[in-house]
């Protein structure tokens, strides 16, 4: 019975459940925040009138920088990833660019081949490094002897600053800018002369084997048209009388002017020859080759008279005056050959050509870039603010660690 009852009491005794554990929630209160700020407003103040006195100062003393920019667009070359659809967006009046042009054109752009030039060209040293420069007698400022004038080297890194050339390369285009302090048509004449010559370097690096071929043809046509001038002035004299014989073999009019088509095609495969050979294309040199021996071998039998026909019989002047026809055909015909040639040579070139079109010229600028007053003025004044705010409260801060450690000093006085 008793441990019944024990049983039982245990049973009824109530159950008690573990109490959650209390966490103390930080609360930010903003009045307190407030009045901090309240008591500590000439910080504030002060901070941000005194960063806003500082930029305006700053804002007034800078130099002004001018700065122009020109737009451009790469032409030409053998770009990869488009191939025939340039080809047909040219036709409709669609300039896609080409990536391999784009690259070289942005490269010429920002070399220092390209900033020394402009430096020549404009005698940009004085004013890269105006506070060597002596304006009143017009010589550099050297300390002693061992002290050495701004080199070529040292403006061409001083320019480097001064340009930027960025690309999009989506579009393909490039912006092309130039910075100068306090003259803007200094900044205008970098830009012009930077675009001037860097189509004079894409010219002179641009020697590709379609423009040797038409040098070489070029060559060989004002050769073919020195005698072609040459026997219209000998058959002017024939006709006044002033010559009476002619030294040439008669034959049919168009057997000679293929004689000097034979002969225009010889002397443009002889050209292509000699380009080739400083290619190295050995598989061309040897067809061409072929090719030139073949027209040789033509040209001999015509020559012997097999392939240009039989002697003529006629009185004195017309066999002089066929002889001169004879020799007119062949200069024709070697003129319009190699005509032909150098057109083609002339077409092959332009598409290998890297070139630029300029799609936004430079211009003059009439409003500094920089500095940007306004924008210097704005930034102070919240950057001060800021700052007014951040030592406002670690004023109170310290205020509040240094009355809480005078009030602990106190207590252990009291105490002791």
């Amino acid at each position: 019975m008793e441990k019944n009852k024990e049983e039982r009491k245990e049973i009824e005794k109530p159950y008690y459940y573990p109490e959650a554990p209390y966490y103390e929630e930080d609360e930010i209160d903003l009045y307190e925040l407030w009045l901090v700020l309240v008591r500590r407003k000439k910080i504030v103040i002060g901070i941000t009138f005194f960063c806003l006195i500082l930029a305006v100062v700053i804002a007034f003393l800078l130099p002004p920088v001018y700065r122009t920019e020109a737009t451009l667009m790469p032409l030409g070359g053998k770009g990869k990833g488009f191939g025939g659809l340039a080809g047909l967006a040219s036709l409709a009046g669609i300039s896609i660019p080409v990536e391999q042009s784009g690259i070289t054109v942005e490269a010429v752009l920002k070399s220092r081949t390209l900033r020394e030039r402009i430096i020549k060209r404009l005698n940009l040293l004085p004013k890269l490094f105006s506070n060597k420069w002596d304006k009143k007698h017009k010589k550099w400022i050297l300390k002693d002897e061992k002290d050495q004038p701004p080199s070529l080297y040292d403006g061409a890194e001083a320019l480097k600053d001064l340009i930027s050339v960025s690309t999009d390369r989506k579009t393909g285009v490039i912006i092309f800018s130039v910075e100068f302090k306090k003259d803007p048509k200094i900044a205008y004449k970098i830009a012009v002369t930077g675009l001037q010559e860097a189509r004079k370097i894409l010219n002179e690096k641009a020697f590709t084997l379609a423009r040797k071929y038409r040098i070489y043809v070029e060559e060989r046509l004002k050769e073919a048209k020195k005698v072609l001038k040459k026997t219209e002035e000998i058959y002017k004299k024939f006709v006044e009388g002033k010559i009476k014989e002619i030294p040439l073999s008669l034959g049919e009019s168009e057997k000679y002017h293929e004689y000097g088509v034979l002969k225009g095609e010889l002397f443009a495969k002889e050209s292509k020859l000699k380009v080739l050979k400083e290619e190295g294309d050995r598989t061309r040199i040897e067809k061409l080759k072929k090719e030139i021996l073949k027209i040789k071998q033509r040209l001999k039998q015509m020559e012997s008279g097999k392939g240009l026909g039989n002697y003529i019989p006629a009185p004195e002047y017309i066999l002089n005056l066929k002889k001169l026809q004879a020799r007119m055909e062949i200069a024709l015909g070697l003129y319009e050959t190699l005509l032909k040639e150098y057109e083609i040579a002339k077409a092959k070139e332009m598409k290998e050509q890297i070139s630029f079109q300029v799609i936004d010229p430079p211009y003059v600028p009439e409003k500094p870039y920089k500095p940007k007053k306004k924008l210097i003025v704005i930034v102070a004044g919240v950057s001060g603010l800021f700052l007014g705010i951040f030592l406002a409260f670690f004023k109170e801060w310290l205020d509040n660690i240094r009355k809480t450690h005078i009030i602990e000093e106190t207590n252990e006085s009291k105490k002791s």
